[in-house]
């Protein structure tokens, strides 16, 4: 198999396993204090270990194996991922490992983002993969203020039968998404493309928003990162595999890659990938590629 030097997920977070308790995650990512209006002041947190316990049950009830914990935007957004065993490898030892991430914002801790992606172990760029899910799921572990005692409501400690099937089936239709993914995968490893459609494809991936009006400069900006994918097609780690080599694939693997770049810091470019701009450049990318098959 070829594998990237690079760590993923932009070298952020911590490797975990579903051996450690919810509290003992927060330890070892370093988020075991609350996010608090005054910079200098970090309590010890409760909202951090009622999301991260919700998390770590969710998994568990579709047998999905926890991996991966960490934060981003100065820990407003606590993620978790966990492993889907739904892997696949394309011709030339092309792997792609399954995960299901789970992402809460401080601004409602209630609510929890759903996705579901593969990561390209040959360069670490990721894809969403989209499916019949439900894309938010409430946070049943979370208690709530109210104004006369107890100030804190209780809270559910495990999922019920209910709670239980219902992350069963969502985390199942994922997992049923990155099959169907594989098959659509193997089919863009297939098709054959030359220098020009290679042009046309990163044009339109990295097309400025014609509709946000930024000028020239975004204009500039656009045909430089299409450059930078464009060159990332024939050289970016894992381009030379068969899978990759001229393909449809290719082109997606390579869009995927320089779009997973795009940012400053670790910390912004992991937060485009899974949630911002970069996130949209990717499922263009997708979608492109797949018109490439009619």
């Amino acid at each position: 198999m070829n594998h990237s030097s690079e760590k993923p997920w932009a070298g952020i977070g911590v490797e975990v396993n579903s051996s450690l308790s919810s509290r003992e995650m927060l330890y070892k990512a370093k988020l075991d204090w609350e996010v608090s209006k005054i910079p200098s002041q970090r309590p010890k947190s409760h909202s951090n270990q009622e999301t991260f316990r919700f998390y770590k049950a969710y998994f568990q009830s579709g047998n999905a194996e926890i991996d991966t914990v960490g934060s981003l935007d100065g820990a407003r957004i606590l993620w978790a991922l966990a492993r889907l065993n739904e892997d696949f490898t394309l011709p030339g030892e092309d792997e792609l490992k399954s995960y299901i991430l789970l992402a809460s914002r401080h601004e409602d801790r209630e609510k929890i983002e759903i996705q579901f992606m593969v990561l390209r172990s040959a360069c670490n760029s990721m894809l969403k993969i989209s499916s019949k899910a439900r894309p938010t799921v409430k946070n049943s572990f979370r208690r709530v203020f109210k104004s006369t005692l107890p100030f804190l409501s209780e809270s559910a400690q495990k999922f019920d039968e209910e709670m239980d099937q219902k992350a069963k089936a969502t985390i199942q239709m994922g997992r049923e998404a990155i099959s169907d993914f594989a098959e659509k995968a193997q089919s863009l490893a297939n098709k054959k493309v030359d220098e020009k459609i290679a042009r046309n494809y990163m044009g339109e991936v990295f097309k400025p928003d014609l509709l946000k009006d930024e000028g020239k400069a975004a204009e500039d900006q656009a045909r430089k990162t299409e450059q930078d994918a464009l060159e990332a097609f024939e050289n970016a780690p894992g381009q030379n595999l068969e899978s990759a080599q001229m393909s449809a694939w290719g082109l997606l693997t390579a869009a995927a890659y320089t779009a997973d770049r795009l940012g400053k810091t670790p910390d912004s470019r992991l937060r485009q990938s899974w949630f911002g701009p970069n996130a949209k450049i990717k499922k263009r990318a997708l979608e492109l590629a797949l018109n490439l098959l009619d």
